[in-house]
Parts: structure tokens; sequence; C-alpha cells
């Protein structure tokens, strides 16, 4: 074969060696014009093709029977005061990804600028609160130095994830950075994929909680590893959806909201983290359900318009609460006075008891009662004289009955006069009734001088 015949077997060979590459290279461009799948718009936080804008799903707020409105006066008098506070969380132990055996576990944390306190009448104060994978969290305002030491139970078998954070008095988390970190521990042994990835966004639902009590409703929740948006315009990277007894709205950025209109009754809170363009993120992890009943007991204290001094103290931990002075014993009211009465035999039965004197002849006429027989009355002491009652009338007769006798009269003393009176001896009278008035007169005419001075009638 000559030279000029090699060369055309050369030309002929390169020529076909470039048509293959060219439609090879033709077929892969025409490879690469082809869309992406549809499925790589639902990865988190992507923002779609170049030659593709997606459409970002806006925000708005509550609306409808939902109304965001102002925290209580009081939330807002302690959110005041905890503002010069810069709380910083550090987890000491047990360290992230730590295996645990036992049937308890010790919880150590470094807390450092953040006064937790508790008041035994007011309630929480600020506090540190624990969740554990999507269970309500747990409080704690008791520190030691500056660290929080808590002796739990064992986890359930498995991976779980953990969560800290200082909390206001009425649940918030606080946002800034540091007040807040999360962790995973795993009991017995680690099990893959059923927790989130460590870089992975993951939702942690804050409240409603056990503090919630009617309205306005607390809304708050914490997203973990979520990029920062709204820096500018259509940067958007997710979306919080919020569904409140069936009314929905939707967020895109991490502030607690107070609600209003939700009615009463239990109330049922679900959040789903969502994309920009409304697909669920990972929905195992970032779909939360919860249900907090109305509390028909007391209002929390923050839930009034306004805190005193005192309590704002209590509250924060700089005052201890008063003490209630001890009731004074009530007055005995003094028994009045009995008046002075003289005594008598009518009120003192058993007391020695002394004749009256002679009465006054009207006295003797008219009298305020019957007396007593004069047959049933005690003979007089001897030598006294003895006279009936009866015969004391006013013309000094008593017809129609006989008169008794009467001693004689002494020589002495001419007839018709008044005899010497002697008081009678003292004597105990068994009965209330006043003692019988003794026989006497003044009177000129008396029956003693119808008798004889031997007693006999004249």
């Amino acid at each position: 074969m000559g030279d000029s015949a090699l060369r055309r077997l050369i030309t002929v060979l390169m020529t076909g060696l470039m048509t293959g590459l060219m439609a090879g290279l033709i077929s892969v461009l025409i490879l690469l014009e082809v869309p992406a799948p549809a499925q790589a718009l639902s990865l988190p936080w992507s923002r779609g093709t170049t030659d593709r804008e997606p459409v970002t799903l806006p925000a708005a707020g509550p609306s409808g029977r939902l109304q965001e409105v102002a925290a209580p006066g009081a939330v807002q008098q302690l959110r005041r005061e905890l503002a010069s506070h810069q709380p910083r969380l550090s987890l000491e132990g047990p360290s992230n990804d730590s295996v645990l055996n036992g049937e308890t576990w010790t919880l150590k944390l470094r807390v450092e600028d953040w006064p937790a306190a508790s008041d035994p009448e007011l309630g929480l104060g600020a506090h540190i609160a624990l969740q554990i994978d999507g269970s309500p969290p747990q409080r704690f305002s008791q520190l030691s130095n500056g660290h929080l030491q808590a002796q739990l139970p064992a986890l359930s078998p498995g991976s779980h994830r953990l969560s800290a954070y200082a909390a206001y008095p009425w649940g918030e988390a606080v946002k800034t950075p540091g007040a807040s970190l999360n962790w995973r521990l795993h009991q017995a042994q680690a099990l893959e994929g059923t927790q989130p990835e460590q870089n992975a966004p993951w939702l942690e639902l804050v409240s409603p909680s056990e503090l919630s009590a009617g309205e306005p409703l607390l809304l708050d929740w914490l997203i973990w590893n979520a990029p920062l948006q709204n820096l500018r315009a259509g940067d958007a990277r997710w979306r919080l959806r919020l569904t409140l007894n069936g009314d929905s709205f939707l967020m895109d950025r991490q502030e607690a909201l107070w609600i209003r209109g939700q009615g009463s009754g239990n109330q049922e809170v679900q959040m789903e983290l969502l994309d920009s363009l409304g697909e669920p993120i990972t929905p195992v992890f970032n779909n939360q359900l919860r249900v907090v009943t109305n509390s028909r007991g007391k209002r929390p204290v923050w839930m009034q318009s306004n805190l005193s001094g005192q309590q704002l103290a209590r509250l924060l931990g700089q005052a201890r609460p008063e003490q209630e002075p001890a009731p004074k014993p009530a007055a005995i009211a003094e028994p009045e006075a009995d008046p002075i009465v003289a005594p008598s035999s009518e009120q003192t039965p058993n007391a020695p008891a002394v004749a009256p004197q002679a009465a006054s002849p009207a006295k003797a006429a008219t009298g305020n009662g019957p007396t007593e027989n004069a047959s049933t009355a005690e003979p007089p002491a001897q030598n006294a004289p003895a006279e009936d009652a009866r015969a004391a009338q006013p013309d000094g007769t008593d017809p129609g009955e006989e008169q008794p006798s009467s001693p004689k009269a002494s020589p002495q003393q001419p007839p018709g006069e008044q005899p010497s009176k002697e008081q009678p001896a003292t004597r105990l009278i068994p009965r209330a009734e006043p003692p019988p008035l003794a026989p006497t007169t003044s009177l000129g005419g008396s029956a003693r001088e119808l008798l004889n001075a031997d007693g006999t009638q004249r």
C-alpha cells in the first residue's frame, strides 16, 4: 500500500472518530437540558433551579376567628425586668451521644445570668425547661451556684433528642443566642434513623403547655438548625403552619404569639415545619400536636394587668414572701355588771330573814297581797305579843269570826295601848315566800279591848 492510500485510510478513520465524538457530545448536551426532577424542589431549604423560580408560599398571621393580641400587662412587666439578663446554658453531663444504662440518670447544666426562682404563693418565676423528644416540658427553678443538677428516671430503650432552654415565668423560651441547647442520648444502645441527623431541621413545640390558662393563649416554638431568613427579599427557606382548633395560618419567624378567640374547652394545637414551597420537611419529627385543657382554677399571677413591686421582686427571687402577722385574739366582751339588788329572802332562800318593822296604818289596811294565816306561822318568842293578823281591820273588829285570845296586859300598861315591840328571834325560812307580817297595830280600837284580863270575852 502506498503512502497516498495510507493517508486516505487515516483520514477516513479520523473523520469517523470525530463524527462519533460529536454525536456523543451532542447527546450529552441534550441530556443536560432536561429539567431537574420535581422531588429536588422539596429538599430542605431548596430554592429550585436557575431556569425556574419557585413560587414561595406567602406568610400570613392569624385571621378570621383568631386574633393576635398584646401580651398581658404583667408579662410585659416581667419581660422588661428580665431584659437585662443574657442567659447562657452549657451541658456538663451526660455529653452528647452518650449511652446510658441504669434506672436513673443525672442531668447537669451550667446556667449563667438567669435568676431562676419560685414562690410558694405566686408560682414559677424565671426557670429552666427540659424537653425530651416531643414530651411536655419539665421545669426546674432550683440552682446551686449557677448549676442545675436533677436526677431523672431512665429513658426508654433507644435514641432520644433533648433540648433545654431558659424560660420566662409564663413558659416562653428565651430566643437569644446561648439561651438554649440540644443534644442526643441513647438508652442501652443507639437506634439509627429514629432521630433527626445532627444538622437536620428539627421543630420543638414549646407552648401551649400546662401553664396555659384561658385567653389569651401563648403559642411558642423552637426550630433547630433553621437558617436565618427575611434578611433580604425572597430568601425565605421555611414556613411554620400553626393550626388552632381547625383554623390555620403561616409564620416565617421565631416569635411567640398571644392568640385570642380560640374558644373554650380543650385547645388542639398543631405545628408543621414546611419548606418555602409548602412541602413538609421530615414530617415524622416536624409535625406535632398538643392538646391542652383550660384550667378553671386560679389564673396565674402573670395573667394580671399589673404586678406590684413586691410581687415582681418575689417572682425574680429578690424578696421573700411577706410574713402575714399573727391574728390578734378576739376581744372578749366583759359581761355587764348585774344591777345591785338588795338581798331578800326570795333571792337567797336560805339566808336569815329579819322580821319587818311595823307597817303603817294605811299599809295595814290595804296591803299588797294576802298574808299567811297566823295559825300556820311559827309562834313568836316567849313574852312577845301574839295577835291575829286578820284582826287588823280599819274598824278594829272582825265580825263573824272567833277572836283569838291574847295574853294579859301588863299592869303597868293601860288597855288599848301598843305593847313595847321586841324584835323576834332570827330564823331560817325554808321557802322563798316573804315572812309573815308581825301582828302589830297602833289603832285605838283593838280586838284586845273586847277581852277581859283572864282572856274571856266581855
